[in-house]
């Protein structure tokens, strides 16, 4: 069972449709279906800026990608690695989870053809990012202000405090992580997981988790 060869996206030859309204609806990372879905709608609307979100701060940091700009300039060639990347992604069918270990968790969908002689399995390894983001009233619709960790709990941004039975957000120094924003002036401060692509890769064969060792070599790569 081998990853098949290299394509670029720009040598899609089937059309592909734009994405509908209600898959911009459901657009969002909080299960690693969602995100699936979300990188097929992204992929799918050629929306670069969306498909640079659904990548984990790990895969960009493998693949040198360091900010929207950057993906832009190496997009054809970090995704090549999924000949007819468009179409391939348009097509995969019932994305299925095949293993959820927190913060791992690794998808694959079938690829009918006629893009192939026979139909293909596409897998994504997904790694769940934390995050924090702020909007101010200078950027109402967009965040100007927040960063991206691997365990928001280990940066104490998430904090539970048993005897008071009390929850909390909080984000140390933040007029220093805002630019000296006033605090006063913040519309919405937001905090949580998102689930995020770190690895993906088309198969001959469908995985078996219980059976696969190259499936768990694979797993293991991600790690």
């Amino acid at each position: 069972m081998a990853a098949l060869g290299i394509a670029a996206l720009s040598l899609a030859s089937c059309r592909v449709p734009s994405p509908t309204v209600q898959q911009g609806l459901d657009y969002g990372f909080r299960t690693p279906k969602q995100a699936f879905e979300s990188w097929r709608t992204a992929v799918q609307g050629d929306l670069l800026a969306e498909e640079y979100r659904c990548f984990s701060r790990r895969w960009k940091r493998d693949n040198g990608v360091s900010s929207l700009l950057v993906y832009g300039e190496v997009r054809d060639k970090v995704l090549s690695e999924v000949p007819q990347i468009r179409w391939a992604v348009y097509q995969a069918k019932k994305p299925e989870l095949l293993m959820l270990n927190r913060p791992y968790a690794v998808l694959q969908a079938r690829i009918p053809g006629p893009l192939w002689f026979k139909d293909r399995y596409l897998v994504v390894s997904l790694f769940r990012d934390g995050y924090w983001e702020a909007f101010d009233e200078q950027s109402p619709m967009t965040a100007r202000h927040g960063a991206e960790y691997d365990d928001i709990w280990k940066r104490k941004i998430f904090r539970y405090e048993e005897e008071y039975d009390s929850f909390r957000v909080a984000i140390d120094d933040f007029t220093d992580e805002t630019r000296g924003a006033a605090p006063d002036a913040m519309l919405q401060v937001r905090a949580g997981f998102q689930w995020k692509i770190l690895r993906f890769a088309v198969f001959d064969e469908p995985f078996d988790p219980a059976e696969d060792a190259e499936m768990l070599e694979w797993i293991g790569s991600s790690q």
